[in-house]
């Protein structure tokens, strides 16, 4: 959420020749709703599910893309088992940063209301050692231009059709 894996995915797939398969995008094209609009009218169990399910489509889907997932599809202990076959990124950004990019959010996602900032923390603390189980190679993605990002994504990939 926010830590810019659509731009950075985006950006990849291009370099790589490789479809983008967008988490969020995909979720509107299967359901016609954003991820808030989900999260709103039928619950966070419900689109966290739905995220899970667009990520295994993604995971499936041939040719290879480089998927953005959801960053709720950390939570579900099925994770580990679908990335068996996967090279993943985690891309990290400092919580206050994080703050500052959600805060110009266009809306298509659930945020949390009161203290942000608090609520962030938390999610990171539950969420940070399950990410860190899942990813290959973890990048700090704070102040990082995209296209940097990529460039280490790229020299870091450990299988020559890349």
């Amino acid at each position: 959420m926010g830590s810019g894996k659509t731009t950075v995915g985006s950006a990849l797939a291009g370099r790589l020749g490789r479809p983008l398969w967008d988490g969020d995008a995909k979720l509107l094209e299967v359901t016609g709703m954003t991820p808030a609009a989900l999260g709103a009218e039928r619950g966070l169990d419900v689109l966290h599910g739905l995220e899970l399910e667009v990520l295994s489509l993604g995971l499936a889907h041939r040719p290879a893309p480089i998927v953005a997932a959801a960053a709720s599809v950390g939570l579900d202990p099925r994770l580990p088992g679908l990335l068996l076959e996967a090279w993943t990124v985690w891309l990290r950004v400092e919580l206050t940063h994080l703050v500052s990019r959600l805060q110009r959010d266009d809306g298509h996602r659930p945020l949390p209301g009161g203290d942000l900032l608090a609520t962030l923390r938390e999610m990171a603390r539950v969420r940070d050692p399950l990410y860190a189980q899942v990813a290959d190679l973890t990048l700090d993605a704070t102040t990082a231009p995209p296209a940097a990002l990529v460039q280490r994504i790229v020299d870091a990939v450990p299988f020559p059709d890349a």
